[in-house]
């Protein structure tokens, strides 16, 4: 009788459009979004060639139809991934430190934002872009809109663009060095150097 209930109930979930799995099991639905994240985490955890469509369908659970049908294949999918972190990590950040008012607030708001980035995601894509032409191409144009958005702020301050152009590579060479050296500066460390830059080298207005 149970037993009947069970499948009754088991069927009327599918017949409802919850994905199952050969066994008729529920599978958990994901967006979009959540695969991207995910594929970060695992980028992360094993570099590129640990991120695999079995590897992510397996952490979160989902058949290779759920994949499938967000992106056309692997390929399509890191280049969304890369299009997400470009997007989310770097773009994103920079409308939220825009909200200050002053040259140093946003100088603050981006370190801060920056700062709590996980190292292993950015040199995990680093690596990658070392030898694959498309994540190279992202990650050039993210260094680039990083260290333009550091030099608008500096030019605010100095109004000096060679100076600015200068402090911003020397900032954005500081972020990029903090996370490739092993083990990699944690939060507070980093944060206390950029404290310091701002006082002894940038010249921020108190």
């Amino acid at each position: 009788m149970s037993t009947t209930r069970t499948k009754t109930q088991r069927n009327s979930k599918i017949s409802q459009g919850v994905p199952a799995d050969m066994a008729g099991t529920p599978v958990a639905r994901h967006s979009r979004q959540d695969l991207l994240r995910e594929g970060l985490a695992l980028l992360a955890e094993g570099g590129i060639d640990g991120l695999t469509i079995d590897a992510l369908c397996s952490r979160l659970k989902v058949t290779k139809g759920s994949f499938y049908h967000h992106f056309g294949g692997r390929q399509d999918f890191l280049r969304s991934l890369l299009e997400h972190w470009a997007d989310q990590w770097t773009r994103a950040r920079m409308v939220e430190a825009d909200k200050g008012t002053t040259p140093r607030q946003r100088f603050e708001n981006i370190m801060r934002e920056s700062s709590a980035l996980p190292s292993e995601t950015e040199t995990s894509i680093r690596a990658w872009a070392a030898r694959d032409s498309m994540a190279n191409a992202f990650q050039a144009q993210v260094d680039r809109q990083r260290i333009q958005y550091l030099e608008s702020i500096f030019l605010d301050v100095t109004g000096d663009t060679a100076r600015s152009r200068l402090l911003a590579r020397i900032d954005y060479s500081l972020f990029v060095g903090a996370r490739a050296i092993a083990p990699p500066f944690d939060n507070e460390e980093r944060l206390a150097m950029f404290d310091m830059l701002s006082k002894e080298l940038y010249r921020f207005p108190a």
